[in-house]
């Protein structure tokens, strides 16, 4: 181990280990507040029209229960495709998630959050996972009292300035290259069927 480091549990740098409400609201269409569960994640967001949505009442019971996150919060999916997509949320939103997500809030006086997520996102914490934290079959599920005791070797927070600099600027491109990637998509799923039917005519646009 390089000097200056130290063994550490995900629950000696966390804040807070714990996942979404265990309650599910009723879906309310037209209501003000998004509500996600694991199917709603994608690679560094949510997907916002596959989710459900809750009143201003369900959400303020959310808030109490601790079950909106903050900036920060490292959320990892937790049952059924379990560390498939795990995310920081990077701006404090109205929005709750349900218990499928877990929630993991770094010490900011001990670890990076870009530190925490690149962690969280090694192969081979999912293979630990999968071997020693995880429960059930038919819905696999972390079990996240077990989990938090997961050990690793932390840098010191002068090395961990260093790399966190360099891999948060590795995230804020992948994400703008995604959010990039998402337009296209929709300029050309928008474009394309107006193109084929002949609606849209570019006969004499100049190439």
């Amino acid at each position: 181990m390089p000097e200056g480091w130290n063994v550490a549990s995900l629950e000696d740098v966390c804040l807070k280990v714990t996942d979404g409400s265990h309650y599910s609201p009723k879906d309310e269409p037209g209501a003000p507040y998004p509500m996600y569960s694991v199917k709603d994640m994608e690679t560094y967001c949510f997907n916002d029209s596959t989710c459900k949505h809750i009143s201003v009442e369900e959400f303020e019971r959310m808030k109490k229960s601790d079950c909106v996150p903050l900036v920060n919060d490292i959320l990892v999916a937790k049952d059924g495709s379990y560390l498939k997509e795990i995310f920081i949320c990077s701006e404090q939103r109205d929005e709750a998630i349900l218990s499928s997500i877990a929630i993991f809030r770094p010490n900011p006086s001990v670890i990076l959050p870009d530190i925490l997520l690149f962690l969280l996102k090694q192969p081979s914490i999912r293979t630990d996972v999968a071997d020693n934290y995880v429960s059930g079959s038919a819905l696999p599920r972390i079990v996240l009292k077990d989990f938090k005791k997961y050990q690793f070797v932390l840098p010191p927070f002068n090395e961990q300035k260093k790399i966190g600099d360099i891999l948060h600027s590795f995230r804020i491109q992948i994400t703008t290259n995604v959010d990039e990637n998402n337009k296209l998509r929709t300029l050309r799923d928008t474009l394309l069927p107006r193109l084929m039917s002949g609606e849209l005519d570019i006969s004499n646009i100049d190439i």
